[in-house]
């Protein structure tokens, strides 16, 4: 496999302007195909329009995917054969199903696939390893041939399989840019138990150990943010460098409050702030509310957010290892532009 190594990862804080990257950087190459990828419908349909608002048309060269589209429709699909013995034997994804336990990896069918010949989630990067291996890598220089940039955002999203098949990415002949953040590690590609230690921060060790094949830059500037958001933000990961606030505009309400539930409705019409819940259990006193994890990559001027209970330790006392799940409080708080509220008992 002819290799490249013309690779990059930012690794960047919340409101540094990453996918932005992506899109300035897809729309500069005019005279070949181009791929963007990442994980959630949401990211894919924020880039989508993006680049409508900036051009006015997604361009003919640019083709913007699932992370699962992507690893089936471009990896697993073309040389499947290989393994399954048949060129039609993919039929889509069981995103919510698990395998049994007791299947063997020589049991290709009963391994990777279910009942109606879906691939479970769980397999599919896994897959494409073995097929690529299987096939002498014929997957990744097929993928050379169909596209000469790739570009990955939320690459922190990726776990288990989906880093040996970046790898065999970062390998290839392909020029591959990855953009992330660490501390925003709030889903997974999939459950498995494979590179389990590269999981959030421990991505960057896994950038780390690939330095021949990749150049890590690294910012720590957020334009979405004002500075005491910032600094409230930093808190919740103090082993990292700090975040400069590059947004300087005011309203005459910024920064971080806590507000008591007896306020809340009161506060909620005052400032319209965008309601955030860590999931669908909690109740926000009949107010229109997002889940955090599907909130991330978006910007609002103001959030309201619901926490849970170790948030509201944190709070109380400034211990990060209070949080059971730091990203999420970190991505609910760089939501903001101007203000984060926290709602807190009466």
């Amino acid at each position: 496999m002819e290799q490249s190594h013309n690779n990059l990862a930012v690794i960047a804080a919340a409101g540094s302007r990453k996918t932005q990257q992506i899109i300035e950087s897809a729309l500069a190459i005019e005279d070949e195909p181009v791929l963007i990828t990442t994980f959630t419908r949401e990211n894919q349909r924020q880039i989508i329009n993006r680049i409508h608002d900036k051009v006015g048309v997604l361009p003919a060269n640019i083709s913007v995917m699932g992370w699962f589209a992507f690893l089936i429709s471009q990896c697993s699909r073309p040389c499947q054969r290989a393994l399954t013995g048949s060129p039609g034997v993919i039929k889509g994804l069981n995103f919510k199903g698990r395998r049994n336990r007791f299947a063997r990896k020589r049991d290709i069918v009963s391994y990777y696939f279910d009942s109606k010949d879906a691939m479970y989630r769980d397999g599919v990067s896994e897959f494409v390893h073995h097929l690529d291996a299987e096939t002498d890598g014929a997957v990744m220089q097929r993928l050379e041939r169909v596209y000469r940039h790739i570009f990955v955002d939320e690459v922190q999203d990726l776990v288990g399989y989906d880093l040996e098949v970046l790898d065999l990415l970062f390998q290839s002949a392909s020029n591959v840019t990855v953009v992330g953040d660490p501390r925003q590690h709030t889903l997974s590609t999939n459950l498995g138990q494979k590179n389990k230690k590269y999981q959030g921060a421990g991505f960057q060790d896994w950038l780390a150990e690939r330095d021949e094949l990749c150049t890590v830059e690294e910012r720590n500037e957020n334009h979405r943010s004002n500075q005491e958001i910032c600094d409230f933000a930093d808190k919740i990961y103090p082993d990292l460098s700090a975040t400069t606030s590059m947004q300087s505009d005011t309203t005459g309400h910024d920064g971080v409050f806590f507000i008591s539930e007896d306020d809340v409705l009161e506060y909620f019409e005052t400032y319209g702030p965008v309601v955030l819940r860590d999931s669908r259990r909690f109740e926000c006193m009949g107010l229109p509310a997002r889940n955090i994890g599907v909130a991330k990559g978006s910007t609002y001027d103001r959030v309201l957010l619901f926490p849970t209970k170790p948030m509201l330790r944190f709070f109380d006392d400034g211990d990060p290892t209070k949080l059971k799940a730091p990203e999420r409080l970190y991505v609910a708080v760089t939501r903001a532009r101007f203000s984060v509220a926290v709602v807190v008992p009466a």
